[in-house]
C-alpha cells in the first residue's frame, strides 16, 4: 500500500512505546528494523519524536512493516514487542497500583487510552468475566502485526496484575475488526 494511503494520526508516545525499548533492549534487532525501512521512515525515526505530538499514521505503518520484515512476521517476536511496550508504558511506580486493579478496570482504561493515542479506530471491552475478558478493536487502517502485538501487551499486563495469563487469542471477525480473548487463572 502506498505510504500516503494511510490516514489519521498517532501520538508520539505510541511510537516511542515500540522504538525506545527496541533501541535500548534489542539494538541488533532495531538495526535490522531500520535497514528494512524506506529512507523517509529511517530519517524520521533517527530524528526526535515527542511523546505529546501527533504524527501521520504512516510512520506507525512503516515501523510495523519494517519490524515484520526484520522478524519475518514472527508472532512470538510481535508478541514480545507488545510486552516490551507494556513495560515501557506502565512505569515502575504504577505497577504497585496495578496489584489492586482488576483486569476489566485496566482494559476498560486501555480502551479510553486508544482513542487518545490514535485518531482512527476504537477498542471496546465487550465481555467481562472472573477469568477472562473479550475486547474488540475496530480499525479501518490497522498496521501489520498489531493484533499479535496487542496480544503480547495483554498477556504482559495480566502478569503485571499478579495473575497468570493464558495466551491471548486474536481473531479477525470482519475486514476492520479484531476480537481478543484475554484469559487468566482465577485466584
Amino acid at each position: 500500500m502506498a505510504t500516503d494511503a494511510h490516514t489519521g494520526e498517532v501520538k508520539g508516545y505510541t511510537l516511542l512505546s515500540y522504538v525506545a525499548p527496541l533501541q535500548r533492549e534489542k539494538s541488533d534487532l532495531w538495526r535490522r528494523v531500520e535497514n528494512a525501512m524506506p529512507d523517509e521512515a529511517r530519517s524520521f525515526y533517527r530524528g526526535e519524536i515527542y511523546a505529546s505530538s501527533w504524527y501521520p499514521r504512516r510512520h506507525l505503518h512503516q515501523l510495523m512493516q519494517a519490524f515484520c520484515t526484520a522478524v519475518q512476521s514472527s508472532e512470538d517476536e510481535l508478541r514480545e514487542l507488545g510486552g516490551m511496550a507494556a513495560r515501557y508504558q506502565i512505569h515502575v511506580i504504577y505497577r504497585v497500583f496495578l496489584k489492586f486493579a482488576t483486569p476489566a478496570l485496566v482494559f476498560n482504561r486501555a480502551a479510553s487510552v486508544w482513542s487518545r493515542q490514535t485518531t482512527l479506530g476504537t477498542f471496546t471491552v465487550v465481555e467481562e468475566r472472573d477469568d477472562h475478558l473479550i475486547g474488540e478493536l475496530d480499525d479501518p487502517d490497522l498496521p501489520p502485526g498489531i493484533p499479535a502485538l496487542i496480544s503480547g501487551w495483554s498477556d504482559t499486563i495480566i502478569a503485571m496484575l499478579g495473575r497468570t495469563p493464558y495466551r491471548t487469542s486474536a481473531e479477525r471477525v470482519s475486514p476492520t475488526r479484531w476480537r481478543f480473548k484475554v484469559s487468566w487463572l482465577q485466584r
